[in-house]
């Protein structure tokens, strides 16, 4: 289903399934639970979604467009400068990150079951952010302030090198603090790399 589309009680539905599938777990939970919590019959709730995995999906659509949306806030502030740029973008990604994925186990589970089942759906994501971050490391680039080359390429890179921050994995890791303190000592390297490319050129 479209997000444009979502009207009220595809909301509700995604809202219930979303509590269930982050308390009990995605496996643990069946649709006749989910009709249940909304009040509706089975039948019904199948008119609005043909499967869990069909919830499942619009839920974390719905969770990625807010993040998409929270980075081109980002990108657009006149007052920033492309390095700072990227830094709140990858600092944003890695608080919604930690908060959606540290010890929470559900989630987790959640994030591997749509990565096996629907893989598109990871890839759409990463392009989405990648075009956003190439569109700052291009205007970097126009500003003198970095030597990029091909931005859509230099942005995979910037993605691969802080995906253990900004992905699942961070379920793994540790405090916060700690973490964020390293995540800005890795892209500070990443962005002297930049730097220095220009003073080489």
């Amino acid at each position: 289903m479209p997000l444009e589309t979502l009207d009220e009680t595809a909301k509700r539905i995604l809202d219930a399934a979303s509590r269930r599938f982050l308390h009990y777990g995605f496996k643990k939970t069946t649709m006749s639970e989910i009709a249940d919590d909304c009040n509706m019959s089975t039948g019904n709730l199948y008119r609005y979604f043909p499967s869990k995995l069909d919830i499942a999906e619009t839920f974390v659509r719905v969770l990625r467009r807010e993040t998409i949306d929270a980075l081109r806030a980002i990108i657009s502030d006149s007052e920033l400068t492309p390095a700072e740029k990227i830094r709140r973008c990858f600092r944003h990604k890695f608080r919604v990150a930690y908060d959606r994925f540290h010890n929470n186990p559900k989630a987790y589970e959640l994030s591997g079951e749509l990565i096996v089942e629907r893989p598109k759906l990871a890839i759409e994501w990463e392009n989405a952010e990648g075009l956003i971050i190439a569109e700052v490391l291009k205007e970097g680039e126009e500003r003198g302030d970095f030597q990029v080359g091909d931005p859509r390429r230099m942005a995979k890179i910037f993605q691969d090198v802080v995906f253990r921050f900004t992905g699942p994995a961070v379920i793994h890791e540790g405090e916060y603090d700690d973490i964020a303190e390293e995540l800005d000592a890795v892209i500070e390297l990443a962005l002297y790399g930049l730097k220095c490319r220009v003073a080489h050129a």
